[in-house]
C-alpha cells in the first residue's frame, strides 16, 4: 500500500509482480515545508479518515499473514489495521533517527528491523535486528554507461540529485557552476518534466537535465561523484558501492534525520557534508574537485547490506509460525472474507 499522491504511483507500474493499492492519504504538512502548509495539513487531516476506511478494506479482502511498514504516512493506516486485527506487524526504519510512524508502532511490532544499530535508543521495542538497508540488486552489479544518457566517455561526471523529487536548490546551484568546471560534465536530475525542459542548459551540451532516472544504478555507476541530500536509501546506496558524495541534508527533514544518516558514515571517509546554509558555487566547486582526486585504493565501502529478499524470508518464517492462529476466531471466517470481498 502506498500513497496514491507518491512517487510510487509512477514508479511501480513498471513492476507488474507488485500488486500496488493506492491510499487517499498524505503527510502532514509543517511549517515552512511549502505554501498554505496549514491548508495542505487540514487537507491530510480530513482524508485521513477516507484512508482508514479504505485500508481497512484492503486488508479484509487480501487477509496478510503479516505486514512490514518502512516508515512514512503511507504505513500508517495498515499498521494500525494489523494491531488492531492482531496480524504480526513488522517494522523497517531507514533513518538513524526515527519517524514518528516507526516510535508509534514500535511497541506492538513483532520485530524492528534497524539501518543503524544507534536508531534502537529511540524506540521502545520488543526485539530490535540491525540489518541495514536493503540495496536493490541492481545497484550492486551495474555498470558505467555514459552513453545511455547521452554524456560524454572519459570525461569526469558529476551526477546531481535531490531525491525521488529531486531538488531546486540542488538543480540551481548546479547550474551556476557549469563555468568553474569545463572539465567536468553534469547529469542533473530535477524530478520536474517541465523544470527539466525549461531550465538553463549552459554553454556546454556536457550538462545534461532530465525529470527522472529509472536505471539509477547505471548512473551511480557511471558518475565519478554525486551531488545529494542525506536520504537513508541514497547513502545506504553510495556506501554500498563506495561512491564519492557531497552530501548536503535537507534542512526541511524532520529532527534533521538527513544530518544524522550522513554524521554515521563519516568513519567511511568517502562522504563530504556540506549544510544547505553553507552552500555556494564556490565552495561546491572545491568540494568537488577534492573528490574527484580520492585514488580508488581510499575508497572504503559501508558494511555489507541486505536485500530486500532476505528481509522478506526473516518475516515470513517468524509470521508464519502463528499462521495458523487466525486474528478472527474460525467460525466468522465466512463473514471475514464475505465484508472484504464486498466493500472493497
Amino acid at each position: 500500500m502506498g500513497s496514491r499522491y507518491g512517487l510510487e504511483t509512477q514508479v511501480l507500474p513498471r513492476y507488474p509482480w507488485i500488486e500496488f493499492y493506492q491510499l487517499p492519504i498524505r503527510g502532514i504538512t509543517r511549517p515552512g515545508q511549502r505554501p498554505l502548509w496549514a491548508f495542505w495539513a487540514l487537507l491530510a487531516l480530513a482524508q485521513l479518515p477516507v484512508a482508514l476506511v479504505h485500508a481497512l478494506c484492503i486488508v479484509l479482502r487480501v487477509r496478510p499473514i503479516a505486514i512490514i511498514g518502512f516508515g512514512g504516512y503511507g504505513a500508517f493506516a495498515p499498521l494500525l489495521w494489523g494491531t488492531l486485527l492482531r496480524i504480526p506487524i513488522f517494522l523497517h526504519e531507514q533513518n538513524l533517527i526515527p519517524g514518528l510512524v516507526t516510535r508509534l508502532f514500535a511497541p506492538w511490532a513483532r520485530k524492528v528491523f534497524l539501518t543503524y544499530p544507534q536508531t534502537a535508543r529511540y524506540l521502545r521495542a520488543q526485539s530490535v535486528v540491525v540489518t541495514g538497508l536493503p540495496i536493490r540488486l541492481e545497484i550492486l552489479s551495474a555498470r558505467p554507461d555514459p552513453q545511455r544518457f547521452g554524456l560524454l566517455p572519459g570525461r569526469k561526471t558529476v551526477l546531481v540529485f535531490g531525491g525521488s523529487r529531486g531538488s531546486r536548490v540542488l538543480t540551481n546551484i548546479a547550474l551556476t557552476m557549469l563555468d568553474f568546471l569545463p572539465e567536468v560534465q553534469f547529469l542533473i536530475v530535477t524530478g520536474d518534466q517541465a523544470f527539466a525542459q525549461s531550465a538553463r542548459k549552459g554553454p556546454r551540451a556536457t550538462c545534461l537535465l532530465v525529470p527522472y532516472i529509472h536505471e539509477m544504478g547505471t548512473a551511480l555507476a557511471t558518475a565519478d561523484v554525486v551531488i545529494c541530500r542525506g536520504g537513508a536509501a541514497t547513502l545506504a546506496e553510495l556506501a554500498a558501492i563506495g561512491k564519492p558524495a557531497i552530501v548536503i541534508p535537507w534542512p526541511g527533514a524532520a529532527n534533521d534525520h538527513q544530518t544524522a544518516n550522513a554524521t554515521s558514515y563519516a568513519h567511511l571517509g568517502i562522504f563530504s557534508i556540506v549544510p544547505e546554509a553553507e552552500l555556494t558555487p564556490q565552495r561546491l566547486v572545491e568540494e568537488i574537485q577534492k573528490a574527484l582526486t580520492l585514488k580508488p585504493s581510499t575508497l572504503q565501502r559501508g558494511r555489507g547490506e541486505s536485500t530486500l529478499n532476505s528481509l522478506v524470508c526473516e518475516v515470513l518464517c517468524d509470521a508464519t509460525k502463528e499462521h495458523n492462529t487466525a486474528p478472527f476466531p474460525w467460525n466468522r471466517r465466512r463473514w471475514y472474507e464475505w465484508a472484504g470481498q464486498s466493500l472493497f
